[in-house]
C-alpha cells in the first residue's frame, strides 16, 4: 500500500511540475566551454536554457516559421570565443532541442582546450560512477528495510569506463 502511495505522489509531482516551453541544451566542440547568455544561463557545458510557452507566444516566428531566441557565447580555456547572438528554433513551441557551439579551430592553443576537454570528461565519468554506486547502495538499503521481507545479502558493485560509457556490474 505504501509503495503505491509513494508512486502516486512521485507521478503527481513530476507531472505537476512540467511547464510547457522550449528547452535548449547547449554543448560544445571540443567539450568544456563556459557558456554565457544575456540571461541567467551560465556554466560549463552542458547548459540548459528554458523559455516558457507564454513568452514564446509573445515572440513572432520568422518567415520560415522559426522562433528566434537569445543566443549564447562559448569561451574555452585557451581564450577562444564563439558568439552566436541568435538561436533559431524551428518546430514546436514545446520541446527539447540541442545546440552545439563549435570552437574556431584557427584560434591558437587548441591543445589546451583538448586537454581540458579530457579532464572534464574524466570528472563526468567519476561522477557517473559515484552516482551508480550510490544508487546501488540505496537499492540495497531499501530492500533490507522492507517490512516482512527476508534480509538479502549485500549488493557489491563495480564500475569501469568503456569509451564514453560507464559500465556498472552488481552482484
Amino acid at each position: 500500500m505504501l509503495d503505491k502511495l509513494v508512486a502516486l505522489v512521485l507521478v503527481s509531482a513530476i507531472v505537476g511540475c512540467s511547464t510547457p516551453g522550449v528547452t535548449v541544451t547547449v554543448t560544445s566542440q571540443p567539450d568544456g566551454a563556459y557558456i554565457t547568455s544575456g540571461g541567467p544561463v551560465s556554466g560549463i557545458v552542458p547548459v540548459a536554457a528554458f523559455w516558457e510557452m507564454q513568452s514564446l507566444k509573445k515572440s513572432s516566428r520568422d518567415a520560415d516559421g522559426c522562433f528566434q531566441l537569445k543566443g549564447f557565447t562559448a569561451t574555452w580555456v585557451s581564450g577562444a570565443v564563439t558568439d552566436v547572438p541568435v538561436v533559431r528554433v524551428c518546430g514546436e513551441a514545446d520541446g527539447e532541442y540541442n545546440f552545439v557551439m563549435s570552437r574556431d579551430m584557427s584560434h591558437p592553443n587548441l591543445e589546451k582546450d583538448l586537454q581540458f576537454s579530457l579532464q572534464v570528461q574524466a570528472v563526468r565519468a567519476q561522477n557517473a560512477q559515484a552516482a551508480a554506486s550510490q544508487a546501488a547502495a540505496f537499492a540495497a538499503m531499501w530492500s533490507a528495510a522492507k517490512v516482512g521481507q527476508p534480509t538479502q545479502r549485500p549488493v557489491h558493485c563495480s564500475s569501469y569506463n568503456s569509451g564514453s560509457t560507464i559500465q556498472t556490474n552488481c552482484q
